[in-house]
């Protein structure tokens, strides 16, 4: 019994130390991958898809990005493929292994047929599992316009897309 709780207080003290260290720094490149699902805003219609990013913590808690996502939706005999490539900024809330992040995006999103702008609010969190490396869950909303006269007006016709996955931190320490 004194074996375990001895173990229980080492386990606890390690815990408390790998959370001081699992924080992004300033000067740190992050990469992710991860899989994910959209769907337009009354969620009767979606799809599936592979996510990855490049980004760059400016500061400890703001990061830019590059975001690449393909997509595959189907409905009975209508399936189309489409992708998107995005810039993001992100304000990260660092609080030790659990880093929460809000920010936006802007970019283009494109399928078999065409083209379009689009933009939206995201957010989501970061779970660090070790000093270098967690796992984490973004959800975003994203709407379309031919061009910026458009966005606001089309700000109600979006969908959503969520992604989990993983992700690193590598350099700037």
């Amino acid at each position: 019994m004194k074996n375990l709780l001895k173990c229980s207080v080492c386990a606890l003290a390690l815990a408390g130390a790998t959370s001081v260290m699992a924080q992004p720094q300033a000067g740190d490149w992050e990469f992710t991958l991860g899989g994910g699902g959209s769907s337009d805003q009354d969620f009767d219609r979606g799809g599936f898809g592979i996510d990855g990013s490049f980004g760059y913590f400016m500061t400890q808690n703001f990061e830019v990005a590059l975001r690449q996502n393909i997509n595959f939706q189907g409905q009975s005999s209508d399936e189309e493929w489409s992708g998107s490539t995005r810039l993001a900024a992100d304000w990260h809330f660092i609080l030790g292994q659990f880093v929460p992040f809000i920010g936006a995006n802007v970019g283009m999103i494109y399928n078999e047929d065409a083209s379009a702008w689009g933009a939206g609010p995201e957010l989501g969190f970061k779970y660090y599992v070790h000093e270098r490396t967690f796992i984490f869950g973004m959800a975003e909303y994203r709407w379309f316009f031919d061009d910026f006269d458009d966005a606001e007006d089309n700000a109600d016709d979006g969908h959503f897309a969520f992604t989990v996955g993983v992700g690193f931190n590598v350099g700037g320490r």
